[in-house]
């Protein structure tokens, strides 16, 4: 219909998402099972986890800096901006 074409996105194989690979929900899952409870679809939730190998500065990186270049050319747009409006409408002071 809109002929936009390009390849549809690649599902993972949900068989990758493994729980014993991710600490916290191993924790959650021996918190259940002390109480007689199973969740079934905690593995729907490792994906939220970075894996445990990963170094400690990397998962930093990818949670933090992942957008830190546009943000900072947002924040120094804004700044260029603000001076250009202050530089065609300066604030006018009334003091008597």
């Amino acid at each position: 219909m809109g002929g936009h074409g390009g390849e549809p996105p690649k599902i993972p194989d949900y068989r990758i998402y493994k729980v014993e690979n991710c600490p916290q929900l191993m924790k959650t899952q021996r918190m259940l099972a002390q109480h007689g409870l199973k969740d079934p679809w905690l593995r729907n939730e490792v994906w939220r986890y970075p894996p445990s190998s990963q170094n400690p500065f990397n998962a930093i990186k990818a949670v933090y800096l992942r957008k830190f270049k546009l943000g900072v050319a947002l924040a120094a747009l804004t700044i260029l901006g603000e001076i250009t409006y202050h530089h065609f409408y300066p604030e006018e002071h009334h003091h008597h």
